[in-house]
């Protein structure tokens, strides 16, 4: 089967150098592992790219990790109006816009053969929403890439580890680290989504057991924050609690039960009870400060991975892409 992907290229390249896990590519490798042809394309604003990319390829099922609705607008009119057959699959990451954009999302998420979701509780929305049926939706488990995790040496050492960099609240991780006095590495990026964190290192200088490494917006940075990881005592996810609405966190969530490190995580109703039972999950200062004093360690048996997580996508794939 021919599969055109439509997304990051130049995650697909790091993948294959063995510096990035497969699951950043949303089950799109493993397609490619039980061979099928996958067609590595960049995803653009550029109305016409991705019928350029249809018409050049001419693929049995067009796959689109991360739906940005205006990135795939006339694509998805085209499919919508029967005027391209092309079957299209495709993982929403965030419940649709209301208001009177709310009629374009309903119109355009109905040209999809089958749609995932990273949450449950996204997908629900999104249902209840009118954006699109119940029978086209499933939410197979989006998890980690554990032959990647597998072959990186770990150890556990002294310090806490912070690695995220969307919507973070490093007000108060800070200020409960400074509490408990314990080591602390926060590695995050100059700016990512309107959140700037360039004064980061400004607001830790006085403090002796808080590093802040500030790095480049990209996943070439991958490999030196893994690595921490791995040698890390535990991972911590501090979220701002104003911007939960949707699945934020999850991508250090696949991190922690890659590399089976105890994780602290802000209560986020988008990540499942059962998915987050092994971790610590807090909602306030006292319960991180309790987190970190009585740390829960993680049960590998009941990890996710991306191969289980493929094998729920599967059947639509090969129903599809006859």
């Amino acid at each position: 089967m021919k599969i055109l992907y439509i997304g990051t290229p130049h995650t697909y390249r790091l993948y294959k150098e063995g510096k990035n896990p497969s699951h950043w590519l949303y089950g799109a490798v493993e397609m490619e592992k039980e061979g099928h042809q996958v067609i590595w394309e960049k995803e653009t604003s550029s109305l016409l790219n991705d019928i350029k990319l249809v018409h050049k390829y001419n693929p049995d099922l067009i796959f689109i990790p991360n739906l940005n609705i205006g990135n795939h607008f006339l694509l998805l009119c085209l499919k919508r109006i029967s005027f391209i057959r092309k079957p299209i699959i495709a993982y929403l990451h965030h419940t649709p816009k209301s208001g009177k954009v709310s009629i374009i999302y309903s119109f355009l998420l109905k040209a999809l053969n089958h749609c995932f979701f990273l949450s449950a509780k996204t997908m629900k929305e999104t249902i209840q929403g009118g954006y699109i049926k119940q029978d086209n939706c499933s939410e197979p488990g989006w998890g980690a890439d554990m032959i990647f995790y597998n072959k990186i040496e770990k150890s556990k050492g002294d310090y806490f580890i912070s690695t995220g960099k969307e919507n973070r609240d490093f007000e108060l991780l800070i200020e409960v680290f400074k509490e408990a006095k314990v080591p602390l590495k926060i590695i995050t990026c100059k700016s990512h989504a309107g959140n700037i964190y360039t004064d980061l290192t400004e607001k830790c200088k006085s403090l002796s057991n808080i590093e802040v490494i500030i790095t480049e917006n990209t996943g070439d940075v991958y490999p030196m924050m893994v690595k921490e990881m791995a040698n890390a005592k535990a991972i911590v996810c501090p979220l701002l609690q104003r911007r939960l609405n949707y699945c934020v966190g999850l991508s250090t969530i696949a991190d922690a039960e890659g590399l089976n490190k105890p994780l602290i995580i802000t209560h986020n109703s988008y990540h499942s009870d059962e998915r987050t039972k092994i971790f610590n999950v807090v909602t306030n200062k006292q319960d991180w400060l309790h987190a970190i004093t009585l740390l829960k360690q993680p049960n590998q048996n009941l990890h996710t991975s991306i191969l289980e997580c493929y094998q729920k996508m599967k059947p639509f794939i090969t129903k599809y892409g006859k």
